[in-house]
Formats: structure tokens, C-alpha cells, sequence
């Protein structure tokens, strides 16, 4: 199955319940080509980072990509917007950790020396990792934050941390799937949300006639997930 079929029968994983207005602005509007916009979270460089990631798990194809979506937008608008201070840091420091993996494992000096057959190269490697692999990292990476933020909170309410140790670092290739996971998601779920995918690629139907209490999804709307 095509990955864009895929994404099509996707069901509500990633709902707009926390979609605020800025952010549904970004998704339902057409190319943003204004003189002079900058990146309102991400650096120059990491918004140039992310927009390769994206418009590789969502190309241009026969409908729109994650570029004429806007989807790297919408990503920095998220973090800018969503996410607190702790998780704005946090995220800088994982695509820092991809960013080094990434010259570390091309070779390369410079970021934008990094082919995109490269990246793909990386992003296969990681997000089709073995199964349970991926279940370790994501663990792994789970107890590290539930540490961490146990010794901040007990270092703020001066509760003795009984000679606790702050956990070790984890692997660059850990974070790295903890990061690109991440903007997967968000990927997919700037793409289900955006305008046009929802009236031209989705099931939708704005004036919804009779309720049916029980119907076939493949008889109404061809196996594909209703727009939100």
C-alpha cells in the first residue's frame, strides 16, 4: 500500500481538540510566499532540518506535500505555542542530537552538505528499526525523562535526593528516534487537519444527510477516514 493511502485511512489519533486558531490558520491557508517570514521557535537551520524531514514522509505526490501544507509552519508553530519551556528545551537538544548523528554518520562537515537520499538513508534505519528495538529506545527514553523529573522536582522542594544520580545520557540514536518519531506525528497530524486534505482527499461531507447507525466504511466513503 502507497504511504499516501496509508495516511488517507489513518483514523483520529492526533484529533483537533488542541488545534488552537494560530495554529488552524497555518493549515488551512494556501503557500505562504511573504517577504521576510522567519521561523517563530525553530533557528533558520532547524526549520531547513525539519522541512527535509517532512517533505520526505509526506512528498508532493498526485495531492499536496508537507510543503505546499505548510506542515514545517505548523510544526514550529506548535513548538512555539503548545509546548512549555522544559519541553522547547528538550526539543532543541533532541534535533541537536539528530543533527550530530546525522554529520557524524554522512561524514560531513556542514548540515547542508547532507544529501537527501542521506536522510532517508537515517530515517529508515531508525523509524524501521526492529520492533522491539523501537519499544527499548522508547522506554529507555520514557524512564530517562521520569528520572529527570524527579530529581528537578525534588531539587525545587528541597527533598533530600538520598545520593540519587542523575541518569545517563542516552545513545544519539535513542534521541534521534525520539525526535523523528515526534515529527512524524505532527506531520501526520497537520496533514489530516489541513483544509484541503480534509474537503479534497478525506471523506467530507459538510451537510451530512440522514444518520445510519451501522454502515459499511468501505461503502461509504470508499475506506477513507472522515475529515475532522
Amino acid at each position: 500500500m502507497k504511504r499516501r493511502e496509508v495516511i488517507k485511512k489513518i483514523g483520529f489519533s492526533f484529533g483537533a481538540a488542541t488545534l488552537t486558531p494560530s495554529l488552524l490558520s497555518i493549515l488551512n491557508g494556501c503557500n505562504f510566499e511573504e517577504e521576510g517570514w522567519q521561523p517563530k521557535f525553530l533557528s533558520l537551520q532547524e526549520y531547513d532540518i525539519t522541512e527535509k524531514i517532512t517533505d520526505i514522509f509526506i512528498p508532493a505526490t498526485e495531492i499536496p506535500g508537507a510543503k505546499e501544507l505548510n506542515l514545517t509552519r505548523f510544526i514550529d508553530a506548535h513548538y512555539q505555542l503548545m509546548l512549555g519551556s522544559k519541553e522547547q528545551k528538550n526539543i532543541k537538544f533532541l534535533m541537536k542530537q539528530f543533527s550530530d548523528m546525522l554529520l557524524e554518520r554522512t561524514s560531513k562537515n556542514k548540515l547542508d552538505r547532507v544529501a537527501t537520499s542521506e536522510y532517508e538513508n537515517e530515517l529508515s534505519r531508525l523509524l524501521k528499526a526492529d520492533k522491539k528495538e523501537r519499544q527499548k529506545w522508547q522506554k529507555s527514553y520514557k524512564n530517562y525523562i521520569k528520572k529527570l523529573n524527579k530529581i528537578d522536582l525534588q531539587t525545587k522542594q528541597e527533598i533530600p535526593l538520598d545520593n540519587e544520580e542523575p541518569p545517563k545520557p542516552l545513545s544519539k540514536d535513542i534521541n534521534s528516534y525520539i525526535f523523528l518519531d515526534g515529527i512524524r506525528q505532527l506531520s501526520i497530524w497537520g496533514f489530516r487537519n489541513s483544509e484541503y486534505i480534509g474537503e479534497k482527499v478525506l471523506a467530507y461531507d459538510p451537510v451530512p444527510g440522514q444518520q445510519k447507525g451501522c454502515v459499511d466504511l468501505i461503502e461509504a466513503t470508499g475506506g477513507k477516514s472522515w475529515s475532522i
